[in-house]
């Protein structure tokens, strides 16, 4: 068999809803298809390049313009994009297709050689680099076969897949898919080079006129934004996909799975009688979800999946709190853990686990020196403030953030009963991305704290300079700066979010990830502090932890938290922009670990609003608690049904607070606030 043909359709038309006729536009004195197609046209491997444009009259232009300049043109329906591609595929006798969009006049060939390169390996039907963006966003490229293109066309019938040409290929778990990633990850950058709006097209003008030629490349453009860093500073941050999380909103809503909870209320009974707020973990309980719509106890759970008592099945995204990273009953790390039991569980020495675990989080945690195992995270940033008073023979401490149950911190919540007065009082808090707070505390404590222990980041990210402050104020005043790490370390980034910012603190906590759901938590610790317990050294968690950490310096884990979180973050998003909802809910954060937020509208508070769009999830097969865990197991097909489920819940939020009585959406109680307003 012979090399295959690869043909490169440049989808073009005049109607972009955001810019019309940006494909005709004046880029460096020829219109921006040209420059599209004249760059695909210079990448080896490429045998042909054809233009696909609609049918309309409104695209006569487009095929004009072709005519004009000998370029291949194939004209199709309007709306149905995949068959348009089907069309222009099999017109131009196309074994492979690379699929480029008209509005990347930055295209770069050596691009399109490399994913083609990935595709051509025969390993797969859809090669693409924006399976995660490493690159910038308009270097997009897609490369997939024919054939997979035609059976795409045969079974695709819902519209948003039908318009948006290869979202069936990638997601549907039909096809095998290989990612491209940059030699070097420029997803922080959120680089913008694709057109638009109007200040996109002024972007490219100004490139092709600095660099005054048509051969450049993306490494040009990187150079000319090193010399000239306020070029795309207007640029930056734009969502990504916009156009096709919009049309999920025009297609069908999707209908709740039929259900029942007859299991589920029995069990709530049962706990009622013997566990106080039925539930060991306030976060877990049954007042965290609509009560009556909402399962209430879980029975099993594989991947990213979990299955209540009465057998309904569930896309999790709570996903313990957030420990689960590869996803449930992980082979690997189930393996190593049934291994470890039947060589045993609790011994009366310390075991190598240990050691060899020490080592492991030596190696990937920029601030470790030596280990001390724990069972959660609480235990940690207790053990920490203990170990940070004795060092400093001070006894007050500056938190910022949540920092678990122990009575250094909880007694400066509203749930602090129980908590002695001398103990609260002793514990200052600051705001996050305020150094003048934190200098507050400082000044009105003078020689007094021991410790400044923070998440160093959250759902907000440190605004630049922030953390090293932080890290200037302790070293000016005798504190030791302790990054609680339980929810960041092992999910941002292997090293924790330490090693995602560079800023190393004196002492880390990690917890919740480093096990993939097992309990397991971990701190640097000095010998001198009583910080000791019974399952310490626990070696399931340290089997499991040792396990967890092996697979992903494996495997593209974080990455893959990365991606599918900008996924599910942007297309929350766009829908509730959509729905005229921005200013009510959005999804925030970094992309690993998203949070949503809900806000009181004149119809309805914060609480009721979240409760709604919690309700038709989990009727729709989406576990919800405030915001996404994704894990490794978090499949394509899973963001899709997510994104679908969004759309739905949102349309009808939207719904509810057009109504006179908003409350009348809710099928059940309101879930209710974990910690009360002061």
């Amino acid at each position: 068999m012979g090399r295959p043909r690869v043909v490169a359709i440049v989808q073009a038309r005049m109607g972009a809803s955001r810019l019309p006729g940006k494909v005709l536009l004046d880029i460096g004195g020829e219109p921006m298809l040209v420059r599209v197609v004249d760059r695909v046209r210079a990448a080896r491997g490429v045998d042909a390049v054809v233009v696909a444009t609609s049918d309309s009259p409104k695209d006569d232009a487009v095929a004009a313009l072709c005519a004009e300049r000998g370029i291949a043109c194939f004209r199709g329906h309007e709306t149905d994009v995949l068959d348009r591609f089907q069309g222009a595929a099999r017109a131009s006798q196309a074994d492979v297709v690379a699929r480029i969009t008209a509005d990347c006049p930055l295209m770069d060939p050596a691009v399109v050689e490399k994913v083609l390169e990935r595709y051509l390996l025969g390993d797969c039907d859809y090669a693409t680099n924006v399976l995660r963006y490493t690159y910038p966003d308009g270097l997009d490229v897609e490369i997939f076969s024919a054939d997979a293109l035609a059976r795409a066309h045969r079974e695709a019938t819902d519209a948003a897949h039908r318009e948006h040409v290869t979202v069936y290929i990638r997601t549907t778990g039909k096809f095998r898919v290989a990612g491209v990633e940059n030699d070097v990850d420029l997803s922080k950058k959120n680089y913008r080079w694709t057109v638009d709006e109007p200040k996109d097209v002024e972007f490219v003008r100004a490139v092709y006129q600095r660099i005054g030629t048509a051969t450049f490349g993306m490494s040009d453009v990187l150079s000319l934004l090193e010399r000239e860093p306020g070029l795309i500073s207007e640029n930056e941050g734009t969502m990504k996909n916009e156009g096709y999380y919009t049309s999920l909103a025009k297609g069908p809503a999707l209908e709740p799975k039929p259900r029942g909870l007859g299991k589920s209320r029995e069990w709530l009974e049962r706990a009622a009688k013997v566990i106080p707020s039925c539930s060991q973990t306030f976060s877990k309980g049954p007042n965290q979800f609509v009560k009556g719509i909402s399962p209430t106890f879980l029975q099993r759970a594989k991947g990213s999946h979990v299955w209540d008592v009465d057998g309904n099945e569930y896309i999790d995204y709570v996903n313990g709190l957030g420990p689960t990273i590869l996803g449930n009953d992980d082979p690997a790390v189930s393996e190593a853990v049934i291994k470890q039991v039947r060589e045993g569980v609790s011994f009366s020495m310390p075991h190598p686990l240990e050691v060899e675990l020490g080592e492991l989080l030596c190696e990937i945690i920029p601030c470790a020196e030596m280990v001390r195992y724990a069972k959660n995270g609480s235990d940690a940033t207790a053990g920490a403030v203990r170990v940070a008073r004795a060092f400093t023979k001070r006894e007050k401490v500056a938190c910022c953030g949540y920092h678990g149950w122990q009575d250094w911190f909880i007694g400066t919540t509203t749930r602090n009963a129980g908590v002695p007065r001398s103990t609260q009082e002793l514990t200052k808090t600051f705001g996050y991305n305020d150094l003048a707070s934190l200098e507050k505390v400082f000044a009105e404590n003078p020689g007094e704290i021991a410790c400044v222990i923070m998440e160093p980041v959250g759902v907000v990210e440190p605004a630049p300079g922030f953390l090293e402050g932080i890290k200037d104020l302790c070293v000016r005043n005798g504190a030791l700066l302790v990054f609680d790490e339980v929810v960041t370390g092992f999910r941002m980034h292997l090293g924790g979010a330490q090693a995602l910012y560079g800023v190393t603190p004196d002492i880390g906590c990690f917890g919740k990830a480093m096990g993939n759901g097992f309990p397991i938590a971990a701190m640097k610790v000095m010998d001198d502090i009583f910080f000791s317990f019974t399952f310490g050294g626990d070696v399931l968690g340290l089997a499991a932890s040792i396990a967890t950490i092996r697979e992903m310096q494996k495997k593209p884990v974080i990455e893959h938290l990365w991606a599918q979180g900008e996924r599910l973050k942007d297309g929350y998003n766009a829908l509730a922009k959509h729905y005229g909802l921005a200013d009510v809910t959005k999804c925030i954060g970094l992309a690993p670990r998203t949070v949503c937020t809900f806000a009181d509208t004149p119809k309805a508070d914060a609480l009721l609003v979240r409760s709604i769009v919690q309700q038709e999830l989990i009727k729709r097969g989406v576990l919800f608690l405030v915001g996404h865990n994704t894990c490794f197991a978090h499949s394509d097909e899973d963001i899709e049904h997510t994104l679908r489920a969004h759309r739905s819940a949102l349309e009808v939020l939207a719904k509810a607070l057009d109504s006179a009585d908003p409350k009348a959406m809710l099928e059940g109680e309101p879930v209710q606030a974990v910690f009360r307003k002061a």
